[in-house]
């Protein structure tokens, strides 16, 4: 999926005291309950990502994509917040700092305090999702409205906004590949070199 650095997540976890039973009624969980890496289509003008992969038990999510001059990938903590951009084909790294929220906000579409209604069932992947149109809270418009096909899981597996012929399909999922992740792929490689600031 496309995700501009200024724009992307918010890791946000449904409001609390809300029960098992209607959070499960009332909308999709606001991230993956189980490890699954998803491939992704999306325009293929960068910044972009492609891949997305989940590893629940610790919060983190990497994701992997076409930056403006090398491929890069984002370890996310969505707990802690931190957020580090790796460069492989230079051994590099840099950390970005607290900035999970706003590098999720696509990833993971479902945020606090935002209406949700459902609209309906699709297949896509190969997986059912339940379409949700989701409002940000607070008056909004039909333009600032979006629309993600979500598993029963909270795998998002496809997201437009817009309404009609202006609306904008930012990914569609071609591969979900469910099991368990390994953590070290979730952290800095071993030898690679920080990147400073000058």
């Amino acid at each position: 999926m496309r995700i501009p650095l200024t724009r992307l997540l918010a890791t946000l976890f449904l409001a609390g005291g809300t029960s098992g039973a209607a959070l499960a009624k009332d909308q999709p969980p606001a991230m993956p309950t189980r490890d699954v890496v998803v491939t992704y289509e999306v325009d293929p003008s960068p910044p972009t990502v492609e891949s997305v992969a989940f590893l629940v038990a610790e919060g983190r999510i990497r994701t992997e994509g076409q930056g403006l001059i090398n491929r890069v990938t984002h370890l996310i903590d969505t707990r802690g917040g931190d957020v580090t951009a790796v460069i492989d084909e230079e051994r590099s790294y840099h950390d970005l700092g607290k900035v999970a929220e706003v590098m999720t906000q696509d990833i993971l579409p479902i945020r606090q305090g935002d209406k949700m209604t459902r609209e309906g069932s699709d297949r896509v992947a190969g997986q059912n999702c339940t379409v949700w149109r989701i409002e940000p809270a607070g008056e909004s418009t039909d333009e600032e409205a979006r629309h993600a096909c979500i598993t029963a899981d909270g795998v998002p597996l496809r997201l437009r906004e817009g309404e009609g012929s202006d609306a904008l399909t930012l990914y569609v999922a071609t591969e979900v590949r469910y099991g368990a992740q390994d953590p070290a792929r979730f952290r800095v490689p071993s030898g690679y070199k920080p990147i400073t600031e000058p």
